[in-house]
């Protein structure tokens, strides 16, 4: 079934647009470490799938579950010392976007359709991103969780939506919280498995799909050659 009648189309950054699951859990290991040597604290580096799962929370919650509650205040410290490693990790250019992305935006804004990008990721890790992967490409609109400080993806979402001047958008996300956010602002949703989330976290969205470049598709546009 085809997203008929969408003039704007509402992407996540990581694990849907960024490929950056190698370079964030180097960087929260490393980057705990570091706290840790800094602090003078202990405490074991959470299991790789542990961190991997918690992927695409909002900032300060993210790095507040890195470490046992008891550190949970120090998350800006926490998130000092990883956002060091992950800005490093871009400049190198280790950072990139999934394979066919670029193509599949491309479509997208040729066909009329309006892009915009929101994350749940500070403003630090949103802007080196932002930068090394050439996202002004694509994008009208970009919003990270520092522009809706206390609120929530569905915030960015309902700003982005203002600031694009749409009442019939899509909201395309790897994770339960992006499917959420677009429901909540009216939004059709679309799933990602290539990133963080399953198919079973994403199955109340209202497509699911494999492949960035089967996105088109749902336009009524030709999919992205493989």
């Amino acid at each position: 079934m085809r997203l008929s009648g969408v003039d704007t189309v509402l992407f996540d950054m990581d694990g849907t647009i960024s490929s950056s699951e190698s370079l964030a859990l180097h960087a929260a290991e490393e980057g705990l470490r570091r706290f840790y040597r800094e602090t003078g604290e202990s405490a074991p580096i959470p299991p790789r799938a542990e961190i991997r799962a918690m992927i695409g929370l909002p900032s300060n919650v993210y790095f507040a579950r890195l470490v046992p509650e008891r550190l949970a205040s120090r998350w800006a410290d926490v998130r000092r010392q990883v956002l060091a490693l992950e800005i490093e990790e871009l400049e190198a250019g280790r950072g990139g976007m999934f394979e066919g992305t670029a193509e599949a935006l491309g479509a997208l804004k040729g066909a009329g359709l309006r892009l915009g990008l929101v994350t749940n990721a500070g403003r630090g890790y949103f802007a080196a991103t932002w930068k090394a992967l050439r996202l002004e490409s694509f994008f009208s609109v970009s919003y990270c969780i520092d522009d809706a400080p206390g609120g929530t993806k569905a915030d960015l979402v309902r700003k982005a939506a203002a600031a694009l001047g749409t009442r019939r958008g899509a909201m395309v996300g790897d994770k339960v919280y992006d499917i959420e956010a677009g429901k909540a602002a009216g939004f059709a949703t679309v799933g990602c498995t290539w990133g963080y989330g399953s198919a079973a976290e994403l199955a109340g969205a209202d497509h699911v799909i494999d492949d960035i470049r089967r996105l088109p598709a749902l336009f009524g546009l030709a999919a992205v050659p493989r």
